[in-house]
């Protein structure tokens, strides 16, 4: 089934901004995601391999259980 997007009509000012912000928001995620790679890659030198599963395990279930407190309140 295809849908009919409205079109998004900008001034030429707005959607410089616009661009310009998503082009920010790119380079900051892409700069955010190398650290992270990087980020692990030395504690994973550092502490083991094992260490870094345990951290990522322990993370993610205390985001979970965040999300799981706020869903319930």
């Amino acid at each position: 089934m295809r849908r009919n997007f409205p079109l998004l009509r900008l001034t030429p000012e707005a959607a410089g901004k616009l661009q310009h912000d998503y082009d920010r928001a790119t380079a900051k995620l892409a700069q955010l995601e190398r650290e992270h790679t990087e980020l692990q890659n030395q504690i994973r030198a550092q502490l083991g391999a094992e260490t870094l599963w345990k951290l990522r395990t322990d993370t993610r279930n205390a985001v979970l259980l965040v999300d799981l407190k706020k869903e319930a309140a």
